[in-house]
């Protein structure tokens, strides 16, 4: 499809309670020089002609072979099941117009309901990279359920988005100075990237680290650098539970084509409860598309809560008997028991086991390297965390789960942040990315 001269923007919001904003958003839109598509996400059906999707497009979206395709009017459900109803084939609706389209951005307005709708089609049916704002009644909160571990922008509408005011109209206003100025941006880099001669792609390669890993982070960076010179582009990410779940989204995107896994310490918090986990399926989204990929325990010695008074007292109370460390007034720690470390391995296996299981593990791109010498800085002979029993606990685990999976797994005597083990790992896995090619 040949490129457009203006961006395309996606509005989003219920046309039933929030008409008369959107069309002042469209307008102020159109008057920016740009395309505009407003999408009804409204509960009742509304008519107008500036409507381009209608609450009925997106519900023909619906297979057939789908019990809610025989269901035509929302207003009749209750809010859960209108929610419940649109919310899959808005999804679908706003994927199929995006891979057919030229869409260069999308903007919602809306209060919880319209917010939690909006932002559903926004990290569902775009990748990260594209521009995507909501203005919410709820951006002044914890708007972790609505951005996850995607790129959304919030606006906080500051007074509700029940009727035009000029608070409210400066709000939006800017808000369409955001989307348009992020639209032509993207459309513009489409356009660099569509007349760009095609050469060799770079090898994008995500690293996980935490504080307690850095020293070997930074080593295998520099090794990689050294490696591949300026054929390879790396991602870091800070393993804080979300770093992982946008290391994960992005493998699923493709936008990642090798992994050099070293803190794992996500799963810990996984399996004990502390408040940084990524969830129970970190670690599979390299497994099922058999990235290249070193996976190592870095940091897998510790929990992370937030301030000491907020601990559970399963941990706190003095006759847990736990070692806790006192990072920061908002950050603490403990230290993982050889119990913990047996479940923690036992869910790093699972999730490393897919294409490399079975009885022939026939293209097995996943190395595991045990840095014996301790899983991360506090994990070192002399300090805190030192404690060889639980670290082997984890590490015969993981030998013992994956026996069979042909997943090689290697014991190294170095701690995870030496430097030596740092270029071992690195080495190997230039080696996997070498093999893979």
């Amino acid at each position: 499809m040949a490129l457009q001269s203006k961006p395309t923007i996606l509005l989003l919001g219920t046309c039933d309670t929030k008409l008369a904003e959107l069309l002042f958003m469209k307008s102020t839109l159109e008057s920016q020089n740009t395309t505009v598509l407003l999408m009804d996400l409204g509960w009742n059906p509304t008519s107008n002609p500036e409507i381009s999707i209608t609450q009925q497009t997106i519900l023909h979206s619906i297979p057939d072979s789908d019990p809610k395709s025989k269901i035509t009017n929302l207003s009749s459900l209750d809010r859960e099941a209108y929610i419940n109803t649109i919310t899959a084939p808005a999804i679908q609706t706003v994927t199929d117009l995006f891979k057919e389209s030229f869409i260069h951005g999308i903007l919602g307005i809306g209060g919880s309901c319209g917010t939690a709708l909006s932002t559903s089609i926004m990290r569902d049916a775009f990748p990260i990279g594209f521009p995507k704002l909501m203005v919410s009644t709820m951006a002044s909160g914890d708007v972790t359920p609505y951005i996850g571990e995607t790129d959304i922008g919030m606006i906080y509408s500051v007074v509700d988005i029940a009727g035009q005011n000029r608070v409210l109209d400066m709000i939006l206003g800017n808000a369409v100075g955001a989307i348009t100025g992020m639209a032509r941006t993207y459309m513009e880099r489409q356009r660099l990237h569509s007349s760009e001669p095609q050469t060799q792609s770079l090898t994008r390669i995500g690293i996980t680290m935490f504080g307690v890993t850095t020293p070997g982070v930074t080593a295998a960076q520099e090794h990689l650098k050294k490696v591949f010179g300026e054929k390879c582009e790396i991602f870091i990410f800070h393993a804080t539970g979300s770093g992982g779940r946008t290391m994960e989204r992005l493998i699923k995107e493709g936008q990642i084509d090798a992994v050099l896994d070293l803190t794992t310490t996500e799963i810990a918090d996984e399996v004990v409860g502390g408040v940084l986990s990524a969830g129970e399926n970190r670690l599979q989204a390299a497994t099922e598309r058999n990235l290249p990929r070193i996976v190592s325990v870095g940091a897998c010695d510790m929990v992370n809560f937030g301030p000491a008074e907020t601990m559970p007292s399963a941990f706190s109370d003095p006759g847990a008997k736990r070692l806790i460390y006192h990072h920061n007034p908002t950050v603490t720690i403990i230290r993982t028991t050889k119990e913990e470390c047996v479940q923690i391995g036992k869910l790093i296996a699972r999730n490393l086991i897919g294409k490399c299981g079975g009885n022939d593990g026939v293209g097995c791109r996943t190395k595991v390297f045990l840095p014996v010498g301790g899983i991360s800085l506090r994990d070192a002979p002399g300090q805190e965390f030192w404690d060889p029993a639980a670290d082997e606990a984890l590490f015969s685990t993981l030998e013992e789960e994956l026996a069979g999976s042909h997943i090689e797994i290697i014991r190294d005597q170095h701690n995870v942040n030496d430097p030596e083990f740092a270029i071992r790992v690195v080495d190997m896995l230039c080696d996997l990315i070498k093999a893979s090619k």
